[in-house]
């Protein structure tokens, strides 16, 4: 502890330092960014000084504020779907100016990818970072019509996962519980519904999407790869208003609008439920009719302002998953299927208070509830069994942000952080049943952490951020903790001893310092580069030997035998604009470091192992990849071309032969995927119709196959040597969509549009996964293949959404 109090210590006075600048014949421009026709203030609008090529963006409440040199200057105000307008602003004294921005109805001038401002991302100091507006993912084809924010992400450079219909994302060689997903500042430890088939965010109720994976800002922690950072959007505050959608998944309604004739107290809350179960009976296939899969979740917020200076918001998450895979569904390989049922949820809850002491001193209070339950159950009578775990999440932080007249930006804040997992009771679920009970020990954790930055822009060429974060974690009692032969690998038959922790007792405690750095150089006005630098440092980690993770798979914390994850990450990217920021294009080249990275000994029980450290093996790893995208921004066609070059790799190398993996070589991650394609692309034929195609290609993932095999005793046993060192066969797959909107002619309140959809157009086959039975027939010597895929056919569907 005393170590976090001095590092603090050694950030506020950094952060006095940052203030300490003072420049003068500098004035304030600030003032509202809103909608013209609701009135909503519009978060994350730009305001851009095309003159001295600098902006910001506005804060929840739709407010900004800069300090500019004496002079005119030249004003843009900017957002996705709203027209721009300019104004010139005189500046010898401080100045408020109120912007209303008016909806785009303009058919060859749209922003397809971002909402951000022309040039933004020659002039900002930001790498590897992509904002993406729900206008754009709402025209993306998507799988049964289910508009999808974490599909989306897929056709990003350096982004992948290991197949289709699994959950979480793999990014610049990271695995899965690397990211960092927050909707409203809640944590998200499961991104999926029906067990990875869709995603888990009501389309109907996010207002944008950022998402960081190379110099990740400081105020962010706890991951080591990205940071997927979502917001609900802010209710209607002048009339109660009503939208939906109706498709062959999932239906879905939102509700908005003031309480009571006061404009300063509004709600927005929507629900989606899935009915899949229907879809599934009507199959002729009787294990399919026996199969069960369906969800649903409620989102909401409330928000009030007190005043111009106050404003409070409390925003609610809540889902449920049900899944059953009926027991002979795969009995045509030959493999035994269980009829254990799944269910899983998420109930998440965020209570922030926004505060601005002055036009340039504002501060956020916030409070996060989150809690994440999955359990298994059996209906066999004689081996009936629930099987349930839990993670529980609750944090309170601080974030401040200061604007200085000498061009600074600083930010500086702390967080308190508390951890509680169970994970795994096992209960037998009736008299007959001849399961024995077993609780494992719970993990308590506490995190601190506090962080400070600063970005300068030096002139219209140079910007450079600098960000420092430091991080405590301390694992708690109560739990016991074993001791090993330090002459034998560990296992249940080397323990020694075992020492017990009290309640609260420190077990174990990490922390460490997490510099962060971007640095920017416009070239010109339409080229720039620029360099960034990020260290990360997680406390918490998923623990899965599968190819796709399971809603029921383990969390563990950082403990006496595992130790955090720690990730070093540089980038540099080069940035063109083109034909007026018509087309952007970008590269970007990576390299990353990963430390106490952790994989598993063959044929390793995880799920109820009471001594987690006799499965585990630790080691290290690395990551490098180039990064190209082309973007085009305006005109009928839009959209962007993306190709990722990759190689993620990681070693093992413990003391012992049977803690060692490939011999104590590198070897490929699972998730290792060397060359992705992805294009995305829009047709605005019409105001009314749009046309709309995803083309996506990638590298088979790696797969361990046997290298060879033993006759013992009549049967053959294939033997597998190296980890990783096959893949699976590539990947390809076409999708396309038809958007049918409303006449923007009529004047109507209802609303309504089609969405038609077609998945896999050309029916491709791709393989989830290839694996080897043995043929034990005596007279043959040989073992079957089996190639299993989740999509192979194509899949139309259509949708119709409405509002009111």
């Amino acid at each position: 502890m005393r170590y976090f109090l001095r590092a603090l210590t050694a950030l506020f006075i950094l952060l006095f330092c940052a203030f300490s600048d003072v420049s003068a014949q500098n004035f304030q421009l600030k003032g509202y960014v809103k909608n013209s026709v609701t009135g909503e203030p519009i978060e994350g609008a730009n305001v851009y000084i095309t003159n001295l090529s600098t902006g910001v963006m506005t804060d929840s409440t739709g407010y900004f504020a800069m300090f500019l040199p004496q002079g005119v200057h030249s004003v843009e105000f900017t957002y996705v779907g709203f027209e721009s307008k300019k104004r010139n602003i005189a500046l010898n004294r401080a100045v408020i100016i109120n912007m209303n921005l008016e909806e785009s109805s303009q058919l060859l001038q749209e922003v397809s990818v971002s909402g951000q401002a022309e040039d933004h991302n020659i002039s900002s100091s930001e790498i590897g970072v992509s904002k993406m507006s729900m206008k754009t993912i709402e025209k993306m084809p998507s799988f049964m019509g289910e508009v999808d924010v974490m599909k989306s992400l897929l056709m990003l450079p350096g982004v992948s996962s290991v197949g289709e219909g699994t959950t979480g994302l793999n990014v610049r060689g990271g695995n899965i519980d690397q990211n960092l997903i927050l909707l409203d500042d809640a944590p998200v430890f499961n991104s999926s519904h029906l067990m990875g088939l869709f995603s888990v965010f009501n389309p109907d109720m996010v207002r944008d999407v950022t998402f960081y994976r190379g110099a990740i800002p400081a105020q962010y922690g706890s991951r080591v790869s990205s940071v997927l950072d979502i917001k609900i959007r802010n209710p209607e505050t002048e009339r109660l208003k009503l939208a939906g959608g109706v498709g062959l998944i999932s239906n879905r309604l939102m509700l908005e609008g003031p309480i009571g004739k006061n404009e300063k107290l509004s709600f927005l809350i929507g629900g989606r439920a899935s009915f899949s179960d229907y879809l599934l009976k009507i199959s002729p296939n009787k294990s399919i009719q026996d199969t069960r899969a369906n969800f649903y979740d409620v989102t909401g917020k409330l928000l009030y302002k007190l005043n111009n200076n106050n404003k409070l918001q409390v925003s609610f998450y809540r889902a449920h998953d049900g899944f059953k895979l009926a027991s002979d569904s795969l009995s045509a390989v030959e493999i035994n299927a269980s009829s254990s049922q799944f269910a899983w949820e998420t109930a998440n809850a965020t209570v922030r208070w926004d505060h601005a002491f002055t036009d340039n001193f504002i501060a956020n209070i916030v409070g996060v509830y989150s809690d994440y339950n999955a359990i298994i159950s059996s209906p066999e009578p004689t081996n009936g069994f629930d099987l349930t775990s839990a993670v529980k999440y609750r944090k309170l932080k601080s974030d401040f942000s200061w604007f200085s007249s000498g061009g600074h930006s600083v930010m500086f804040g702390a967080a308190a952080t508390k951890y509680i997992i169970d994970p795994g009771h096992l209960d037998p679920n009736s008299d007959q049943s001849s399961v024995n009970e077993l609780l494992l020990q719970q993990e308590n954790g506490l995190e601190l952490a506090g962080f400070v930055s600063d970005e300068i822009v030096f002139n219209d060429k140079i910007t450079l951020m600098l960000g420092l974060r430091y991080s405590y974690f301390q694992n708690m009692g109560e739990r016991n903790v074993y001791s090993y032969d330090p002459t034998q690998p560990f296992s249940l038959k080397t323990i020694t001893d075992t020492t017990f922790f009290s309640r609260g007792e420190k077990v174990a405690s990490y922390h460490g310092a997490e510099p962060r750095f971007s640095f920017k150089y416009s070239l010109n006005p339409s080229s720039s580069i620029k360099l960034g630098y990020n260290k990360m440092r997680q406390y918490l980690q998923l623990v899965s030997n599968t190819t796709a993770a399971l809603p029921i798979d383990r969390w563990q914390l950082s403990n006496t035998y595992s130790q955090p994850i720690i990730a070093d990450q540089l980038s540099v990217g080069y940035f063109k604009n083109i034909n007026s920021n018509e087309y952007e294009i970008s590269t970007e080249v990576f390299y990353k470091t990963t430390q106490n990275v952790s994989d598993y000994k063959d044929g390793a029980e995880l799920l109820l192992n009471q001594a987690l450290e006799t499965a585990i093996l630790h080691g290290s790893g690395y990551a490098y990849g180039v990064e190209f995208q082309t973007k085009k921004n305006l005109g009928r066609l839009t959209g962007w071309l993306s190709y990722t070059y990759s190689q993620a790799r990681q070693q093992v190398k413990g003391e012992f032969e049977e803690e060692e993996i490939s011999g104590g070589e590198y070897y490929p991650t699972n998730f290792n995927k060397p060359h992705i394609l992805n294009m995305s692309a829009t047709w605005k034929e019409s105001a009314r119709v749009n046309f709309s195609a995803n083309f996506t290609y990638s590298t088979g993932r790696p797969v361990t196959y046997p290298d060879d095999k033993y006759y013992v005793y009549g049967l053959f046993i294939p033997n597998y040597v190296s980890r990783n060192q096959y893949k699976i066969p590539d990947y390809h797959r076409l999708d396309l969509a038809m958007t049918v909107g409303p006449d923007p002619a009529k004047q109507t309140k209802w609303k309504g549009s089609w969405t038609f959809s077609i998945y896999n157009v050309y029916a491709r086959k791709n393989a989830y996964s290839v694996f080897f039975k043995p043929n034990n027939q005596a007279s043959v010597n040989q073992a079957n293949a089996y190639k299993l895929s989740i999509f192979g056919t194509i899949f139309p569907s259509i949708t119709y959404n409405f509002s009111f």
